[in-house]
C-alpha cells in the first residue's frame, strides 16, 4: 500500500494515481477504459447513483460501489464526477472535503451558483478541483484556436459554428430517443458557446437564441424516425461582443440534407476555415496552407496537474479555470 497523501498534496510516493468515477453512464465508463491503458493510473472503483444498478465490473479490478462507500474510501486520490447525476455539486463537494481530488464534467444544466461553491471548497479544502473539457479535444476547434493565438489572421472578428448532421444523435446508451436528442442538443450548444468564447476573447454585449422544433415528412420513408420521432430539433444563437466581433452557433440534430462544416473564423488579415488558414498578402491576394496540431491527450496531464497541486500556480491555474466555467453557466442560464 502506497503512503497517504498529505493535505493539499498527493505525494509523488503515492503513484500510480488511483481514479474512480461518479456515475455509471456511457460518459464514466469511457473516463476509466481511457485512464485503464496508462501505467500512471489506475480505475479502481465507479460509484452508482441511487438510480443506477450493477454489479458488473466497468473495467476489471474496478469495483463498483456507493457514493457513500467511495467518499468513505481512504484509498482513493481523485474522482471522475460526470453524467446527469442529481446533485452532482453537493457529490463533488463531499469528496473534496473527504481529501480526494475532483475533475468535474460541466453540463447544461449547471449554475453559477454551484460553480462558485466549489470554488470555494477547493480553496477551504485546499484540494484540486478542475473542470473537465472534452470539447478542447476537438481537432477542428484547436486548429481555430491555433490561426486566432498566433494572430496571423488578426483579431477574430467573427466565428461561425454550423452543424446539421444526425449522426450527432447516434450514440450509444439512450434510453428515449426524443428526451436524449435534446440533452445531446444542450450539450453541443453548451461546448460551442465555450469554444466561440474563448475564439473572440472579449467581453459578451447581447445574445440572442432560438430554439425550433419543426416537424419533418418524408411520406413513407421517413428516414430519421427513430432518432427524432418529434421531428428536427435545432438552435440558433447570436453573440455580439464588446469589440463588434459576432459569434453564429447553428446546429441541428436533423436535417434532409446533413451536413457539418465546423468553425468558420473571420480575422483582420485571415482566417481559418476546413482545416486550412486563409491569409491576406499586402496586393490582397488570398492564399491557404493546411493548420497542423499536435496530437491531443488530456489523459496524459492528469497525473502531472493532480501531483503538482501543491504548486501556487498550479492552484491559481485551475481556480481560473473553475472561474472561466462559472461565467460560462451564468451564459448558459441566460439563454435557459
Amino acid at each position: 500500500m502506497s503512503a497517504a497523501p498529505q493535505p493539499g498534496t498527493t505525494s509523488a510516493d503515492a503513484l500510480p494515481l488511483r481514479i474512480a468515477t461518479v456515475g455509471l453512464s456511457p460518459a464514466a465508463m469511457f473516463h476509466l477504459e481511457a485512464a485503464a491503458i496508462r501505467s500512471e493510473l489506475i480505475p479502481a472503483a465507479a460509484a452508482s447513483s441511487v438510480d443506477e444498478e450493477s454489479s458488473v465490473e466497468p473495467v476489471p479490478g474496478c469495483l463498483v460501489c456507493s457514493i457513500d462507500e467511495l467518499v468513505a474510501r481512504s484509498d482513493i486520490e481523485a474522482v471522475f464526477v460526470c453524467g446527469s447525476i442529481d446533485d452532482r455539486v453537493e457529490i463533488a463537494i463531499r469528496l473534496l472535503q473527504s481529501d480526494k481530488h475532483v475533475i468535474f464534467e460541466p453540463s447544461w444544466d449547471l449554475q453559477a451558483e454551484g460553480i462558485e461553491r466549489l470554488i470555494t471548497t477547493a480553496k477551504t479544502s485546499r484540494k484540486f478541483c478542475d473542470v473537465w473539457r472534452p470539447y478542447n479535444a476537438d481537432s477542428d476547434f484547436r486548429r481555430a484556436v491555433k490561426v486566432v493565438e498566433a494572430g496571423e489572421a488578426g483579431p477574430a472578428r467573427s466565428a461561425r459554428f454550423i452543424q446539421h448532421d444526425i449522426s450527432a444523435a447516434l450514440l450509444p446508451g439512450a434510453g428515449s430517443r426524443d428526451q436524449f436528442t435534446e440533452s445531446t442538443l444542450r450539450d453541443l450548444v453548451g461546448h460551442r458557446i465555450a469554444q466561440a468564447t474563448k475564439l473572440i476573447n472579449e467581453p459578451i454585449k447581447t445574445i440572442t437564441t432560438n430554439i425550433r422544433r419543426e416537424s419533418i415528412l418524408f411520406g413513407e420513408r421517413e428516414p430519421f424516425h427513430k432518432v427524432t420521432p418529434n421531428g428536427n430539433t435545432s438552435f440558433h444563437a447570436v453573440i455580439e461582443f464588446e469589440n463588434e466581433a459576432t459569434a453564429v452557433i447553428d446546429i441541428g440534430l436533423a436535417c434532409p440534407a446533413p451536413y457539418s462544416t465546423g468553425w468558420i473564423v473571420q480575422g483582420d488579415k485571415g482566417g481559418y476555415h476546413s482545416e486550412r488558414q486563409y491569409i491576406t498578402v499586402d496586393d490582397g491576394e488570398i492564399y491557404d496552407v493546411a493548420v497542423d496540431v499536435e496530437p491531443f491527450d488530456p489523459y496524459l496531464n492528469l497525473y502531472s496537474q493532480v501531483t503538482n497541486w501543491g504548486g501556487q500556480s498550479a492552484k491559481n491555474e485551475s481556480l481560473e479555470r473553475l472561474q472561466a466555467e462559472f461565467q460560462l453557466a451564468e451564459l448558459l442560464h441566460k439563454i435557459q
